[in-house]
Order: C-alpha cells, then sequence, then structure tokens
C-alpha cells in the first residue's frame, strides 16, 4: 500500500488509524524509516511526525497546551 509513488485518500485514512494505536504507532514509524519499501514522502512524514512525538515526549510543548486550556477552560 505504501510503495507506490502517491498515496491515495483510503491510505492516509488507513495510515492515520495506525498511528492512533498507542505501541503500534511508534513500531510503524521506526519500520518505516528503515524499510526501503516505503516512498519519499511517507519517510519525510514518519520523521516528521516521530521529531514532534519526541519533543513532545520531552515536554517542549507543554507549556504550549497547557497556555491553550487556560484560553478554553
Amino acid at each position: 500500500m505504501f510503495k507506490r509513488k502517491e498515496i491515495g485518500v483510503l491510505g492516509w485514512i488507513i495510515l492515520i488509524l495506525i498511528l492512533n494505536i498507542p505501541i503500534l504507532n511508534v513500531i510503524f514509524v521506526i519500520w518505516a524509516l528503515l524499510s526501503s519499501r516505503v516512498n519519499k514522502t511517507l519517510k519525510n512524514f514518519f520523521t516528521a511526525y516521530l521529531i514532534f512525538w519526541l519533543l513532545s515526549f520531552f515536554g517542549i510543548f507543554s507549556v504550549t497546551f497547557e497556555n491553550l486550556q487556560g484560553l478554553f477552560g
């Protein structure tokens, strides 16, 4: 599914669903980054996803999220 040059809407929906499953998302991202069968667009997406996940894990965005919660509640 992720070998073709372009990914259709159904492919993106499946990808988003996979990335919402807690342990499977990290395994899938690492597999996609290490695999030679995944196209360049998805590798760039997974690289950005992993960077964002690591920044969130280390609390870089915690202040931003706390400020947003203050606006709405």
